[in-house]
């Protein structure tokens, strides 16, 4: 068996990540999930995998933070939301990387490429730290999705990322909703649209909404540390932070 490190503060994106690996590679062994940077730390002061799958964006920062003070020698395979000019970044300094939404056949490519250089025994050291270094430098300026086009009814028309108090799925359907009440439906999926909208703008606060920090009215206290939002327009099903999610979500609220 080949053990293995899951770091991803997504647990619906950690619990689909699992399944797919239980799938494409049976004899690897989940031996944790982790959501944060610290408890990486943690763990890996005290254990020892083979492999990691290791998520860009944690709870407490970028995951390059790991290597700035840790020398870390274990494969890494990256998940990743970054666009196609810094995965050249990926390609020449890690053994794979993973867009997000993972795909079976693109996980599966990423672990042949960790097996063949797991027996190659004469494969030279990565360095992470330079890894991080390259796709700072190629993310200097991310482009940011910056309107939608919707049909209503016979018209076509655009609607501003600034105009949208957030999107949601319902019905197996995704909708927006602006800031003057309207409701369009777009034909992308939550996880598509969490990596083309601006992160400083825009928060998945949980598996159905995707947030407007501008629609945010209040933040109110919920059972076991969660998080209950009020939005403007008011949404018709509650928005919920998680107990898991709610340090983030504070973090991103007061950048």
């Amino acid at each position: 068996m080949i053990d293995v490190l899951i770091v991803e503060d997504e647990m619906p994106s950690a619990r689909r990540l699992k399944a797919l690996i239980g799938t494409c590679a049976p004899d690897f062994n989940i031996v944790a999930i982790l959501d944060s940077i610290a408890d990486t730390k943690q763990f890996l002061a005290n254990n020892k995998v083979e492999l990691i799958f290791l998520d860009i964006h944690l709870a407490d920062g970028n995951s390059f933070e790991l290597f700035e003070t840790e020398t870390i020698n274990t494969p890494i395979i990256f998940t990743t939301a970054f666009d196609q000019y810094a995965i050249q970044a990926f390609d020449q300094n890690s053994i794979g990387y993973l867009l997000k939404p993972v795909s079976s056949d693109k996980l599966q490519l990423a672990i042949d490429k960790f097996r063949a250089a797991f027996n190659n025994k004469g494969q030279a050291a990565i360095d992470y730290q330079k890894l991080g270094q390259l796709i700072a430098e190629q993310q200097s300026s991310p482009e940011y999705r910056e309107r939608f086009l919707v049909h209503y009814r016979d018209i076509i028309k655009t609607i501003n990322t600034t105009d949208v108090a957030y999107l949601f799925a319902e019905n197996r359907g995704v909708y927006l909703r602006t800031f003057d009440g309207h409701q369009y439906d777009i034909n992308q999926t939550l996880e598509q649209l969490s990596e083309e909208l601006n992160p400083r703008s825009f928060f998945r606060a949980n598996r159905k909404f995707i947030i407007n920090i501008n629609s945010i009215v209040e933040a109110h206290l919920y059972s076991k540390s969660k998080l209950k939002l009020e939005l403007r327009p008011s949404p018709d099903s509650e928005v919920i932070i998680s107990s898991e999610k709610a340090a983030k979500f504070k973090q991103w609220l007061s950048k």
